[in-house]
């Protein structure tokens, strides 16, 4: 396994911005059929709503009738260790601001490795609660880049990103994490890119059935789909999670700016052999 940095790369950005906490708002018709293997709502069949990035992360956007009870379920599991590991530091964060926007004061806080410090874990009150937070950036998915990733990226570094929501007594940043399973971080990021082609381009959106292969834990090779993006424009920071799709070799490829407003460093996931044209 590739060695991860041990401390997160500086992001600078401009002391007077505020990142947003926001995310585009649009609506979308129902599925009325399993996202990913593809079976319609009938007798013995029900079919929920999906959400695209998911609620714990601000995601506000679903797509409803959009996938089977036994497709819901395995496809969260490897999402929801990532949420509860990697993502712990944002979603505390973005807990915060709910918390505040009703008027009241966040719940218990988790303890964090502050970076600078020792590796024992701490628990600090709301005004002191690390702001920056590290994510993982890799190198350029292996479809992309024409090599044979298997099922771990070339290398592994990290970004830092900055939340400001408001006057904190302390400034402190997290340490970046430890990353004890790559492919459940990457399989994550797989899955919000694919809902967000699905829900802006439809189930046609192209040829996926590799990436819902994936998804179904029918291949394990994630980093042949998932990677950072080696150039980008610079991210729509007006929202929290932004996402914009093009074309390259034949492929569709999805360009996930997550937490774009705080400054990391987009994702860039291969949905699909493109059917254009």
């Amino acid at each position: 396994m590739p060695a991860c940095a041990p401390a997160p790369a500086r992001v600078t950005r401009d002391a007077r911005e505020r990142p947003s906490t926001q995310m585009r708002r649009a609506r979308q018709a129902p599925l009325g059929r399993c996202m990913y293997c593809l079976a319609t709502g009938g007798p013995g069949i029900v079919l929920t709503e999906e959400h695209l990035v998911p609620r714990a992360l601000g995601g506000r956007l679903t797509l409803r009738d959009a996938v089977c009870e036994p497709c819901r379920r395995l496809t969260g599991r490897r999402e929801q260790l990532t949420l509860d590991r990697e993502f712990a530091v944002p979603r505390t964060l973005l807990a915060m601001k709910r918390r505040r926007a009703r008027a009241k004061g966040p719940s218990r806080l988790p303890p964090v490795v502050i970076e600078g410090g020792d590796t024992s874990p701490v628990t600090l009150a709301a005004d002191a609660f690390p702001r920056t937070f590290a994510l993982p950036v890799f190198g350029r998915a292996g479809l992309l880049a024409g090599v044979d990733r298997a099922a771990m990226p070339a290398r592994i570094d990290f970004a830092a990103c900055t939340l400001d929501l408001g006057t904190i007594a302390r400034r402190t940043a997290a340490a970046a994490p430890a990353l004890p399973d790559p492919v459940a971080y990457a399989y994550a990021i797989a899955k919000w890119a694919y809902a967000l082609a699905v829900a802006e381009r439809g189930p046609r959106c192209g040829d996926t059935r590799a990436l819902r292969d994936l998804m179904l834990g029918h291949r394990e090779d994630v980093f042949a789909f998932v990677g950072t993006a080696p150039q980008h424009a610079p991210a729509a920071r007006q929202w929290l999670h932004d996402v914009a799709f093009h074309e390259q070799d034949g492929w569709l490829v999805a360009t996930l700016a997550l937490f774009a407003s705080a400054g990391m460093a987009p994702y860039e996931i291969v949905i699909g052999r493109s059917t254009a044209g």
